[in-house]
């Protein structure tokens, strides 16, 4: 028996056979399915809208899920695991927090940058097929800041210590050179 007009339950409605179906519109094209043991099932790529029909989540395809927002997707959780072969971020990603890595992190732009810290003081590293590159007179520090590498100004590079700079050179005729451009060349030569 059909109703054609609108219908009002004052308690629970139950639909006790399994596959039961709800159908929506003048032409039934969407609806909602009992799947005995799982759960429901939306047909088809219809969506389950919230606020409006910007504000989504539904099966695009047999395959993927979708999830819609026109703004902004807030999930709040204690943690959120993502089990995934490949995690793919279009866009920036802004991360406030610890970040771990338990595997690689691969930059594949022609022309990667990373940048670590705040404005003004930042660093950033720059990779091009020349090598890395780090900006301005920024230090390469080891163990503390009394040991490190960098350029203080164009053209110098300056290695610096608080006790001593140990060069270790191995092979039969270890050597040690320094030219100055073709304005002069020193060689430290050391055979065993």
């Amino acid at each position: 028996a059909g109703i054609a007009a609108d219908l009002t339950v004052g308690d629970d409605l139950r639909l006790i056979s399994d596959s039961a179906v709800l159908s929506f519109g003048a032409d039934s094209d969407t609806t909602l399915t009992h799947t005995d043991g799982t759960g429901l099932t939306l047909n088809s790529t219809n969506k389950l809208c919230f606020n409006d029909a910007s504000q989504f989540i539904h099966g695009s395809s047999a395959t993927v899920m979708s999830i819609g927002a026109t703004d902004e997707i807030d999930l709040t959780a204690t943690e959120v695991e993502l089990n995934v072969t490949t995690f793919d971020v279009n866009g920036a990603m802004d991360v406030s927090g610890l970040s771990t890595l338990g595997g690689n992190l691969t930059l594949s732009a022609t022309n990667p940058v990373i940048s670590l810290g705040a404005s003004p003081n930042a660093i950033t590293l720059t990779h091009s097929t020349a090598g890395i590159t780090i900006d301005g007179d920024h230090q390469f520090l080891f163990r503390d800041a009394a040991l490190g590498i960098n350029s203080s100004t164009d053209g110098q590079l300056d290695i610096f210590a608080d006790a001593t700079v140990e060069v270790t050179l191995g092979g039969a005729t270890p050597t040690f050179a320094i030219d100055g451009g073709g304005a002069y060349n020193t060689l430290f030569k050391h055979n065993r």
